[in-house]
């Protein structure tokens, strides 16, 4: 092709170029001497990307054009190649034999005539413009100074920008200091950073100087590092836990009792490990009233006392002053009973309009006799929360506002009226003070109370019409549970390992429970803000569906046939790689039919938990968010461990040795899985669980202590498990993350909408479903 020719194709697609270039970040140009475009870039995927650009589109379109312009005559073509074919074949068959002088004068007249054809003979092709073509490379050499002075000035143009640490950083360099990399050596993010964005990036006292020459670039690498402080500072946080209180029907009213393990009726399906087994347990029961008396009746699931008898006293006893009888066997006395009825006379008329769950509680008719009252509490009295925290948090409280006593009445209805003379004192508990407006001195500092108020809801349609406390309880907890996963699912988009949302049937039970806290009554939506929060009681999953194989068959048989079976060896150990460092605990997962390692997790987080109490029933479940950080399984000291690994293919008893001064076993799990497939996209799991108990065997003498793992001798129990599928591959892309860098799914793509969180409700309806399908079959 000419030169002329190819210029003006190159003016034609200079703007396609210039395009390509800077969607690649590279310069293109083009040598059209020796016919070759000339790139260059910073990446060698953004040069090869810009080179495919152009053998699989823009050449094509050269060449097209090529053919449209009509070159013909450049070059031979076939036809005149076969014209003069054929001619010389004529001429050969009509040669003579002839003498050499004749010979040699006809090659001289054949060359002649050659010589004439070739001057007659006429191209049909287009003659060169030379000067057009000299006009041409004066244009084109200024176009290439032209970009070759912009490709200068957006090199020297340097983009700069600052990332300064939160004040609560203590040492920058933890932050810096990524997971542990191929040779279990912890990464060095800021030249992950500086690798992946392409930037120059250093640190000086508390901040990052990122400089680089594409504006994107410093943007990228500056979010990266707010990524990675994030994550460092939400794996420093506690576990984020949400309890839930849910009754699975529509019902009256009703308050919330802790009663304590031991008098719960339905204990035996609740079983603990070792170390939850040594602290006092208790379980939420829902408390009705009775619509004749409006006292609170006895829960069904609560067992009666065991009667106490008080011994004889002695001689020597009664010189010593008797202590204080529990509340729950305490009579007020004379001066306690006159002091409530003169505070009952001082007390305004408005009080009467409280309320009765405001005041003191019993679950006798007001006619009863103190001395026959039943006590079906442990060491309580029933008083009410909002009783017990008004008036002794302060000696002399403000009145409160008229709007507080407005949605005061309006969240809970008037109860039947009960005198405060017909209940027994608390000792506990200050007495008690009406309010009376007092009215602000100067020089006197105004006292203020917190109160939180719930809005009220009400049914589309009928203004009116107050919400159920079904109704009311469904949106309190899935606004509180969406708003928890959400702060977890966002802190972990940019965590590299394995993220798992899963939920486990089991029982929520409560510790570090006050005599207070017991004795009271609680409303649902106090348990998260003022006992779990205020009070610091610690809601606990006892993370174990059943300890009974007749109970898990009977749960196993209301489900499909399995679709899957596998077991495993999860072998929990304390783990370095150098004599200098510090053991850590890690856990490897080892397949049980082939000697293998399938995973190394070095470090386990669990970032949320939703504890849900299903009232009335017997299995509650909790839905948990957890991340994982992986190893890589060829790597020193597994690989040393695995290959000293042998197990039996019939009773699965396994014999291994500890790597000294690297590597030693703390307890194994054999764990064998049952998956079922219920209705998409969820998967059951029935995993039983064996405690493999350890055994040193003796010594063979050439210094090797081998371990003996006895299977099927030790501690055995059920999980049962329920997995959104459609979580997986989602998941999936943050085992491949680089250093600071979010994940591609988003909170809308795991839950759904905030709007309209559809995905969060059917996995939460799944496990309330399930959990009603197993109360049936164990009454």
């Amino acid at each position: 092709m000419s030169i002329p020719f190819t210029s003006r194709l190159y003016f034609t697609f200079l703007n396609l170029f210039r395009t390509l270039a800077e969607q690649t970040r590279t310069t293109i140009t083009f040598d059209f001497n020796d016919q070759y475009f000339d790139i260059t870039g910073r990446s060698a995927e953004g040069v090869e990307k810009a080179a495919q650009h152009i053998y699989n589109g823009l050449l094509q379109k050269l060449n097209r054009a090529i053919d449209e312009d009509m070159m013909l005559g450049t070059f031979a073509t076939l036809a005149s190649m076969e014209e003069a074919a054929t001619r010389k074949l004529l001429d050969f068959a009509s040669e003579e034999p002839e003498s050499p002088e004749t010979g040699f004068m006809n090659s001289s007249q054949n060359q002649q005539q050659q010589q004439q054809n070739q001057q007659k003979q006429v191209h049909a092709g287009r003659p060169l413009e030379l000067e057009e073509f000299d006009d041409m490379k004066s244009t084109l050499n200024e176009i290439e100074f032209k970009i070759m002075k912009e490709t200068e000035e957006k090199e020297d143009e340097t983009h700069k920008a600052v990332f300064k640490f939160s004040k609560n950083i203590a040492n920058p360099q933890e932050v810096l200091r990524g997971p542990p990399g191929p040779n279990l050596q912890a990464t060095d993010n800021l030249k992950e950073v500086m690798r992946a964005t392409e930037t120059e990036c250093y640190l000086e006292g508390r901040e990052i100087h990122i400089e680089g020459s594409e504006k994107d670039q410093v943007e990228d690498a500056l979010q990266r590092f707010l990524n990675i402080q994030t994550l460092y500072k939400r794996g420093r946080r506690p576990v984020t836990i949400v309890p839930c209180v849910h009754y699975p029907t529509d019902s009256p009213y009703y308050g919330l009792y802790f009663c304590n393990l031991n008098r719960y009726a339905q204990n035996k399906y609740v079983d603990l490990l070792y170390s939850d087994s040594l602290r006092p347990m208790h379980v939420l029961l829902p408390v009705f009233k009775n619509p004749e008396t409006g006292q609170y009746q006895k829960p069904k699931d609560l067992l009666d006392a065991a009667p106490r008898s008080a011994p004889v006293p002695g001689p020597a006893q009664e010189r010593i002053p008797a202590p204080p009888r529990p509340s729950w066997v305490q009579h007020p006395s004379a001066p306690m009973q006159s002091t409530l009825q003169h505070q009952q006379r001082q007390q305004p008329p408005r009080r009467q309009s409280m309320p009765s769950h405001g005041h003191v509680m019993q679950n006798t008719p007001t006619s009863m006799t103190s001395s026959e009252m039943p006590l079906w509490g442990e060491n309580r009295e029933f008083v009410n929360n909002y009783a017990a925290s008004s008036y002794a948090s302060s000696p002399s409280p403000t009145t409160p506002s008229p709007s507080y006593q407005t949605n005061f009445q309006q969240q809970y209805p008037q109860q039947p009226e009960s005198h405060e003379n017909e209940f027994p004192a608390l000792p506990s508990a200050p007495p008690r003070k009406s309010y009376v407006p007092v009215r602000e001195t100067p020089g006197q500092p105004m006292q203020r109370r917190v109160i939180r108020l719930t809005n009220q809801q009400h049914v589309p349609g009928s203004p009116d019409a107050p919400l159920s406390q079904l109704e009311m309880a469904r949106q309190y907890n899935l606004n509180n549970i969406r708003t928890a996963l959400t702060d977890g699912l966002e802190s972990v988009r940019g965590f590299k390992g394995e993220i798992r949302l899963e939920a486990k049937l089991g029982k929520v039970l409560w510790t570090n429970l006050s005599s207070e806290i017991a004795k009271k009554i609680w409303e649902f939506q106090d348990i998260k803000d003022l006992v779990v929060k205020e009070h610091g009681v610690k809601p606990l999953f006892n993370n174990v569906t059943t300890a009974e194989e007749r109970i898990m068959s009977t749960i196993s048989e209301i489900l499909p046939r399995p679709f899957k079976h596998t077991g495993f060896f999860e072998i929990h150990c304390q783990a370095r790689n150098q004599p200098a460092l510090e053991y850590k605990p890690v856990v490897m997962i080892m397949n049980q039919g082939i000697v293998e390692l399938k995973k190394v997790i070095t470090r386990q987080q669990k970032v949320t938990e939703i504890d849900w109490v299903s009232l009335d029933r017997k299995f509650d479940f909790q839905l948990s968010l957890s991340a994982q950080e992986l190893c890589r399984v060829d790597v020193k000291p597994y690989s040393t461990f695995i290959k000293k690994v042998s197990v039996c293919p019939i009773t699965n008893q396994m014999t291994f040795e500890n790597v000294r001064d690297f590597l030693k076993v703390d307890h194994i799990l054999h764990k064998q899985k049952t998956f079922y497939r219920i209705h998409f996209p969820f998967i059951v799991e029935i995993t039983r669980v064996e405690s493999v108990p350890i055994r040193n065997q003796p010594n063979s003498g050439y210094g090797v202590d081998k371990v003996l793992g006895v299977t099927g001798e030790g501690h055995v129990w059920y999980d049962l498990q329920v997995f959104y599928t459609n979580h997986d591959e989602p998941f999936r892309t943050n085992l491949s993350l680089s250093a600071g860098e979010l994940a591609s799914w988003t909170v809308d793509d795991i839950l759904g909408p905030e709007n309209d969180p559809q995905k969060l409700i059917e996995y939460i309806k799944c496990l309330l479903v399930l959990t009603e399908k197993c109360e049936p079959l164990f009454t």
